[in-house]
């Protein structure tokens, strides 16, 4: 990222670091090579199975004894829907009461298979791996639909000043005429796929359903991350030890209109927290924040999609490829998702947000100016804009800052697709993510040289003119 000071004085250049974590992969099979044996993360992780050290077929532990590499462990990355949908009936208390629902099964819906998540493994190494030898020697086997490295992905934050009561992003994006059409239906759930939430915060608890901790982070953070924190064992406590998770929730979808606290853009409905990123201090860029790996992030998507969220939040994101089969089982399943499109002030590619099943989301300031920091360009596919500077709301420990961000910028527009969910239900009706991203870009305000500008995109995005344009569309 941008610092002022780098300007100062020049600076020795340093090659980066690989951004995936150590003597780890990520394996999805052909499905006639799909072993229903093997457990899924959660069934490890309650106890209910011990994962395996083979994945059980010739075709790639052989490929694995030929490098010279034993297994540590080998389980499956994603949750089946059915067994999602048993852990929230039940609602665990504690980690011991879910661990007594986590059976090991292999009960996938068609889908399910369809997108490869079924067929989706980790496989974690005893000794030293030289990851992309590995990943190109089995993605010549038969056997092996799609293998990559497990990826780190960070939060897209840049801290600013603490909070002093004022927010200027809801009235930037039309929100008070907004609000005179929809404030949120019951049953609209938000996911927010990041740091978790401070599950006690004064203007979020009364707004959050269950949710998940799915970080379990088992490798090394090398040279570059010194871990801290909770990285270890999920749960079903998404606490938020960081902040950038809290702060997205709020501004997305705060308990508002109740005298206290920050308004969020969807009053009412709930937010499903779902935990996918840890506290590390990053050696190679001098600071704090916080990084989830592709495993536990893909993970998250799927149980958000699994547990019924209307739309998903993912502030995060990276340079290279990846979620493509998660996002696309999210928009069968009729999941909205949103996703900043980075900080580094670039037209490179970043992901989830440069995948075209997604809404990418860049930063404007109070002047209604493309924030310094915010990437753009014609790999964010249609993107549009949101405020990301100075942006007030909730924080770790019961507190509210300012934040800066692409990140601050996505949850604006994930609340706006809150609402217009929420038009749907009220009709009755549903409308598929992709008219939902249309209607955003259609009518949002155009910036710089008008609808597709390099630099702002579709435009400023306008509450109560989607708004409109939803009920308009309900109507025909």
């Amino acid at each position: 990222m941008f610092r002022k000071s780098d300007s100062f004085a020049p600076r020795r250049l340093t090659r980066r670091p690989p951004a995936y974590v150590p003597n780890e992969i990520i394996v999805t099979t052909v499905r006639q090579a799909r072993n229903d044996d093997l457990p899924h993360y959660l069934s490890v992780t309650a106890g209910a199975a011990a994962s395996a050290t083979s994945y059980g077929d010739a075709a790639i532990d052989g490929v694995l004894q030929q490098a010279g590499l034993r297994a540590r462990s080998v389980s499956r990355v994603f949750v089946p829907e059915k067994d999602v949908a048993a852990g929230r009936a039940a609602a665990p208390a504690d980690v011991r009461a879910f661990a007594l629902n986590r059976e090991v099964s292999a009960n996938y819906v068609a889908q399910e298979d369809k997108t490869g998540l079924a067929r989706t493994y980790r496989i974690t190494f005893e000794t030293d791996a030289n990851v992309p030898e590995v990943c190109a020697a089995l993605a010549a086997s038969k056997a092996v639909e799609g293998v990559r490295p497990n990826f780190f992905r960070e939060a897209l934050v840049r801290p600013s000043d603490e909070f002093y009561g004022f927010q200027w992003g809801p009235q930037a994006i039309g929100c008070e005429a907004g609000w005179e059409v929809e404030t949120g239906h019951e049953d609209t759930m938000i996911a927010i796929v990041d740091s978790g939430i401070d599950l006690d915060h004064e203007d979020l608890a009364a707004k959050l359903d269950g949710g998940y901790d799915f970080v379990d982070f088992q490798g090394s953070g090398g040279w570059r991350y010194q871990l801290l924190g909770d990285y270890r064992h999920r749960d079903p406590r998404p606490d938020d030890e960081d902040g950038h998770g809290s702060h997205c929730a709020g501004i997305a979808a705060s308990d508002s209109d109740n005298g206290r606290g920050v308004a969020g853009v969807c009053w009412k409905g709930s937010i499903l927290p779902v935990r996918v990123m840890f506290r590390v201090h990053d050696r190679f860029q001098g600071r704090e924040t916080s990084v989830g790996t592709d495993v536990d992030i893909d993970a998250g998507i799927k149980f958000a999609v699994d547990a019924g969220a209307d739309v998903i939040n993912l502030s995060l994101g990276g340079a290279d490829p990846s979620h493509e089969a998660v996002l696309a089982y999210a928009r069968d399943q009729g999941a909205v998702v949103v996703a900043a499109t980075g900080n580094e002030n670039s037209s490179a590619a970043s992901y989830p947000a440069s995948d075209p099943r997604v809404l990418a989301v860049g930063a404007v300031n109070s002047a209604i100016q493309r924030a310094s920091f915010s990437n753009y360009g014609p790999a964010y596919n249609r993107f549009v804009m949101a405020p990301g500077v100075e942006i007030a709301s909730t924080y770790r420990e019961n507190g509210y800052v300012y934040l800066d961000g692409t990140s601050m910028a996505t949850p604006f527009v994930a609340g706006l697709a809150g609402l217009m969910v929420s038009l749907c239900k009220r009709a009755k009706r549903t409308l598929p993510p992709d008219d939902i991203y249309n209607i955003i870009r259609e009518t949002a305000t155009p910036l710089g040289s008008g609808k597709g500008d390099v630099f702002f995109g579709e435009g400023l995005v306008n509450v109560p003119a989607a708004l409109q344009a939803t009920a308009e569309k309900l109507s025909c």
